[in-house]
Parts: C-alpha cells; sequence; structure tokens
C-alpha cells in the first residue's frame, strides 16, 4: 500500500529557512556549489521521477514528494514544480521576506540526512482557466518533531497539461495569530 503525505508547500519550510538564514539573508544569494556524486549521500543518488500535476490534487502531493524527505534530498522534481522565477515569501512579524527557490534548497540542505515533512490538513481551492488559488493549512516537522503550523496561499499557473506553482506566501501560526476554526479539518 502507497502512502502519500500531503503538504502545503514548502512554506512553513520556508519560513523555517527564512530563520535559519537569519537578519543579514538577502535574496540574491549564490547558489552553493554542486556537490560531486561521489561525495552524495544515497537520499541523493536516487532518482524518482516527479509524480504528475494534471490536476490541483495531484500539485499538491507532488510538492509533498519534492519537499518531504531528506534535507538534503536532491530537488529536480520541486524546480519542475515550481516556475523559474517563483517567489517563496514568509510573513514574520517583521514583515514579508522574499526568496529563491535556491536559497530554500541551500538553507534546508544544511539539516543534512534529517527528515523534513510538511503534511497538509486542509485545502480550499479556486480555479479559473488557467490561473488557481489554494489557501492551505499545513504542519511541518524536522526529525519527526513538530517544527510549525501555518497557513499558506500558493498561486498557481495551468500551460495546458500540467500545474506549476508561481508563488507561495505563508505565516506560520504564533501566540498572537492563531488559525482560525474554519481553516482546520
Amino acid at each position: 500500500m502507497r502512502r502519500f503525505v500531503v503538504l502545503a508547500l514548502p512554506l512553513a519550510l520556508v519560513a523555517w529557512a527564512a530563520q535559519l538564514l537569519g537578519p543579514g539573508f538577502t535574496a540574491h544569494a549564490q547558489a552553493p556549489a554542486q556537490t560531486p556524486a561521489s561525495a552524495q549521500s544515497p537520499a541523493q543518488l536516487i532518482a524518482i521521477p516527479c509524480p504528475p500535476t494534471a490536476t490541483l490534487d495531484q500539485l499538491i502531493i507532488a510538492l509533498d514528494a519534492a519537499v518531504s524527505g531528506p534535507a538534503n534530498k536532491d530537488r529536480s522534481c520541486m524546480k519542475k514544480l515550481l516556475l523559474p522565477d517563483v517567489r517563496l515569501i514568509p510573513v514574520g512579524p517583521n514583515g514579508p521576506r522574499i526568496l529563491t527557490l535556491d536559497d530554500w534548497i541551500a538553507a534546508v540542505a544544511k539539516n543534512g540526512d534529517e527528515i523534513v515533512t510538511e503534511h497538509q490538513i486542509k485545502v480550499q481551492s479556486e480555479a479559473f482557466g488557467h490561473i488557481a488559488h489554494l489557501w492551505s493549512t499545513y504542519t511541518t516537522a524536522l526529525a519527526g518533531k513538530p517544527l510549525a503550523r501555518g497557513i499558506n496561499s500558493i498561486q498557481a499557473v495551468f500551460d495546458g497539461q500540467n500545474w506549476h506553482v508561481l508563488e507561495i506566501l505563508w505565516q506560520a501560526e504564533n501566540a498572537t495569530d492563531q488559525i482560525p476554526a474554519q481553516y482546520l479539518p
């Protein structure tokens, strides 16, 4: 039996990554050098085909598969799911921060083989033609320990065959801003 853990992208993970990068972080940081195949862990060497994203439900499943797993895993599928100029925007007490996908990948990879998990607990979607908005409630864990819970606002576009993410804006829950009951299962 196959089990899928559904995520609300990256969002909590991106927020977490932004926290790791600290206040001096700049959104145009240089991508890290590629690690030679001989130095990569087995988790990074396993090539797994990317799941289809012909429907919004499939997009959510594919995002989960791309985010969850060893923190330093290959992110090729994630790069196919998100448009090249995707904007990943965590909103915190000091306002929004704009991250690139490479920024997020580098920050998360610092956790090595630790398992990252993002699980979507509720999704609402609206679509018209080739555009869609997904409003999702997520939980995120690192090495089995709860990390965050919050709300994602995901903008997606359809290219005629597959859905791709254009932008993800999210805010993690905190003592002041609790997730409203209508966004919980």
